[in-house]
């Protein structure tokens, strides 16, 4: 029966089973695992993703802003120029000076009548909602309130998608408005008004070329007598001479601004902001808000406060809404403080992804595990039972008979049945092994008992040695007081007078050459040259009344006996 099994599977091996069996299942785990993240993406972390896609809609939107109201600043200078040619080459046919434009009706009516068509155009050729010139002159300068009246012109868009593009008259006057075909704003008004004209004073005092230097974005504010908002970038109207001759420039509306700046994106309700810049909040009532390009956003509204999300990501809350997203600092004018830029996704909506997300992680590693608990069963109910089966036949008492579908385990009842009959020839070996072992103990302890008899003896001849020292020792202090009776006291005294007398570099060359230190291992440790040396060894000897360095040596060792003899009583 082993045999036929073994024929009809000869290449089924325990070892290739397991490597199969294993490569599958490694090879499975994998795919399933891949083809999940790939399917969700999960790859990268969810607000890491969203931080990438957000800071992307900033590129964008940074880069739209940047270019817009660069070519808006251009434009502005541009129509400063423009109308600074045209009111001087009026005032030089009628042979009048800018101030006597005041109080003189018709010749205001001239101007603004030459000036009508080409701000129109210049409207519909720029990016905005409106165009504007204002005078720094009134038609009647008797009226009440006339210090903030000012005279000029004021166009404004309708319909900013469309190709048909009608233009209204917001500022200026209606008869000339009629005569080029412009229909009146609805709150139209003759004069404009300074006090209500934002950052009037700023461009007021910033108003002197050169005139790239001069333009700002004004606050946002609301069209008087209409609810919509807007912000003006203004440059003034300087004459050759540099007089002020007013202030010209371009409207860009919220409307307009949602409209233009809309973001193409693939994320739900976006929403970017432009507004003044602060570390604590973000003032969305200061400033311009858009969202996706074809679709509905939540307008951010009031005061956002700030916080951090992580991923890069802040939070902006306020006013009874929530948001996530990136923030960043722009430049737009060189008049201007800094403005902050924020594009954010609304709390819930993002919360929504986090929440998704994790329900597709918890559902995938669901089927991970289960995929992975399905192959382990299959694994051990076609793998691990037959050798769980042969185990219990090894652990039987009749395993010489034993069968089994595995031929490593048939190869492994012969093994087992062959170290048996190894083990019982083992055993007999170690039998005389251990009576040879006893015999080498006996021995040994017949060795020890010869060793404890030397280590006695050893430890006699140790004690002996011992007084033998002590009687050198003895004899070497005799020696060394007999030594001293050679030295001449004076000499000696001498010699410890003027041990006080060295300066401190011969006092270290004296200690060097005490502690056994060669000539050249005093040049390297003092750093100096032989010459310096030899000068210190003369000043030291004739210092010490000695004729040479050995007899300064003994000098030295009779002193530190004589010290070691103080200490010891």
């Amino acid at each position: 029966m082993r045999n036929l099994f073994a024929f009809r599977h000869p290449e089924w091996t325990l070892r290739r089973k397991l490597f199969g069996y294993m490569l599958l299942l490694a090879a499975l785990l994998l795919l399933a695992l891949v083809s999940g993240l790939f399917l969700f993406g999960r790859f990268d972390s969810v607000g890491k993703n969203i931080y990438e896609s957000l800071d992307v809609q900033m590129d964008n939107f940074e880069k739209d802003i940047s270019t817009h109201l660069e070519g808006l600043a251009a434009a502005s200078i541009q129509l400063s120029l423009d109308t600074t040619a045209l009111l001087e080459s009026y005032l030089a046919e009628q042979g009048i000076s800018f101030p006597e434009l005041n109080d003189s009706q018709p010749q205001i009516t001239a101007v603004q009548d030459r000036m009508l068509e080409s701000l129109r155009q210049k409207l519909l050729q720029e990016n905005c909602s409106a165009a504007f010139v204002m005078l720094d002159v009134t038609v009647n300068s008797s009226l009440e309130d006339a210090a903030f009246s000012r005279s000029g012109l004021y166009l404004q868009q309708s319909g900013y998608n469309s190709l048909n593009k009608s233009t209204l008259l917001y500022r200026g006057p209606a008869e000339i408005g009629k005569q080029h075909g412009l229909v009146p704003h609805r709150k139209w008004r003759l004069e404009f008004r300074t006090d209500m004209f934002p950052s009037y004073s700023q461009i007021l005092s910033g108003a002197m070329p050169p005139l790239e230097e001069a333009y700002l974005l004004t606050d946002r504010f609301t069209l008087p007598g209409t609810s919509e908002d807007a912000v003006l970038m203004a440059a003034p109207v300087l004459g050759r001479d540099g007089s002020f001759y007013g202030v010209c420039g371009y409207e860009i509306s919220s409307s307009f601004f949602k409209t233009y700046h809309g973001q193409p994106t693939k994320i739900r309700r976006l929403s970017c902001l432009l507004t003044r810049s602060d570390e604590a909040v973000l003032d969305a009532s200061a400033g311009l808000s858009c969202g996706v390009s074809q679709g509905y956003y939540l307008e951010p509204k009031g005061t956002l406060s700030i916080g951090k999300v992580g991923e890069g990501l802040r939070s902006f809350a306020g006013d009874g809404a929530s948001y996530i997203g990136v923030s960043r600092e722009i430049q737009l004018t060189p008049n201007n403080a800094p403005y902050t830029m924020a594009v954010m996704m609304p709390r819930e909506d993002y919360d929504r992804v986090i929440m998704k997300t994790l329900m597709q992680n918890v559902l995938l590693w669901a089927l991970i595990l289960f995929f992975a608990v399905s192959c382990c069963m299959f694994f051990s109910r076609h793998y691990l039972a037959p050798i769980l089966k042969g185990l219990d036949q090894i652990k039987s008492a009749n395993r010489a008979q034993a069968q089994s579908s595995i031929p490593e385990i048939n190869d492994l009842f012969v093994f087992l049945a062959e170290q048996d009959r190894i083990h019982e020839d083992s055993l007999t070996v170690l039998e005389q092994e251990k009576q040879t072992v006893q015999n080498e103990k006996e021995r040994l302890a017949r060795e020890y008992g010869h060793a404890r008899l030397v280590y006695e003896k050893a430890q006699k001849d140790y004690l002996k040695a011992q007084d033998d020292l002590l009687e050198a020792k003895r004899e070497l202090d005799r020696l060394a007081y007999s030594r001293k009776t050679e030295i001449d006291p004076d000499d000696y005294q001498y010699f410890l007078t003027g041990l006080q007398t060295l300066t401190k570099r011969e006092r270290d060359v004296f200690n060097w050459y005490l502690e056994g230190k060669t000539a050249e291992e005093i040049l390297e440790l003092a750093g100096i040259k032989e010459g310096t040396l030899k000068c210190h060894n003369h000043n030291i000897l004739n210092k010490l009344g000695v004729s040479s360095r050995k007899q300064m040596l003994r000098y030295a060792a009779l002193m530190k006996q004589q010290e070691d003899a103080g200490g010891a009583s």
